[in-house]
């Protein structure tokens, strides 16, 4: 009996994340003010849903066209940012769709063509051939107002490691369907986020019902072609591709008015000003207590550590 009962404590309890129809902009203000992901259905994106077929979509960007893909493992479809067990590889924009249609391990997350390592993608200068294809719904013009970045996602059998965004984001899947995984920012202490890193190893997928997942509040969606994910900054998220190709575009904005990472983010994935700035102050305190006996520089230290906790309840 006490078996059956930790077996219980210990699954996560999924919430299925809410579908909507989106009719008025007001409508979209109301859903980024409730900061909670949502899927809104046959949303208007664009010709690109009926369009993108593999054919069409290696005629319009080029046979040649050269991308940098990241290429898993064969024996694994988990990708990990932090055990880097993918490579990076060159390879023609025919050769990724046909490799992501045939089921291989590739994913393409699009860069900027003319400057990758500092200039968020935009479709419309880095795709050309696809960008008239796509378009945000009339009802989302707040985001085109504080865009920052429109990157084209190319999935074949994989899973994308677990991480947050630090800006909000759609997510609007055109060709094939993924499966989220989605977790509130106050899940990240049991989601195995190291200090300072924005991904995590643990797989998701395999361990939801699993003591690792205790504590956790995860909520899930399928994503079908005419579908947009609203994600919220800062919500942790995981995503595998269950029918495939997957491809989608992925929009990020900003969503507040300033408090952004000064300097180079291509990949809009800095942590904010102010936890950059945060870390840096936390390793001086450290070092101020270094040559103090073990048991005192705990004391201490967790003392402060409690500070910063009333800090970020308001108190």
């Amino acid at each position: 009996m006490s078996l059956q009962r930790n077996s219980i404590e210990v699954e996560a309890s999924f919430t299925n994340i809410a579908r909507t129809r989106l009719e008025t902009p007001q409508q979209f203000q109301d859903i980024l003010e409730a900061a909670v992901p949502v899927v809104i259905e046959k949303a208007d994106f664009g010709d690109c849903v009926q369009k993108w077929t593999t054919t069409y979509m290696i005629d319009r960007v080029g046979h040649d066209t050269q991308v940098i893909i990241h290429e898993g493992q064969r024996d694994s479809e988990n990708m990990d940012f932090i055990a880097k067990n993918f490579c990076y590889v060159t390879q023609s924009f025919e050769d990724v769709i046909r490799r992501a249609e045939a089921g291989h391990r590739v994913y393409l997350r699009s860069l900027s063509r003319e400057r990758p390592i500092d200039q968020p993608a935009n479709i419309n200068l880095d795709f050309p051939g696809l960008a008239s294809d796509f378009h945000l719904p009339d009802q989302m013009k707040s985001v085109q107002d504080s865009l920052f970045s429109s990157v084209l996602r190319v999935s074949g059998r994989v899973n994308m490691w677990l991480h947050y965004d630090v800006m909000a984001n759609i997510y609007a899947q055109v060709v094939g369907s993924k499966r989220l995984v989605l977790f509130p920012p106050t899940d990240i202490q049991n989601l195995a986020f190291a200090p300072g890193a924005s991904s995590s190893s643990l797989d998701v997928f395999s361990e939801l019902s699993s003591c690792q997942m205790t504590g956790t509040h995860p909520h899930e969606a399928t994503l079908n072609p005419g579908d947009i994910l609203y994600l919220p900054p800062l919500w942790l998220h995981a995503a595998k591709t269950i029918a495939g190709p997957s491809i989608a575009i992925n929009v990020f904005f900003r969503n507040l008015n300033n408090g952004y990472a000064a300097g180079r983010d291509a990949y809009g994935n800095r942590d904010l000003a102010a936890y950059e700035k945060g870390r840096l102050d936390v390793e001086r305190i450290g070092k101020r207590f270094q040559e103090l006996p073990l048991a005192t520089r705990h004391f201490y230290l967790i003392r402060l550590a409690d500070e910063l906790k009333l800090a970020a309840e308001g108190a």
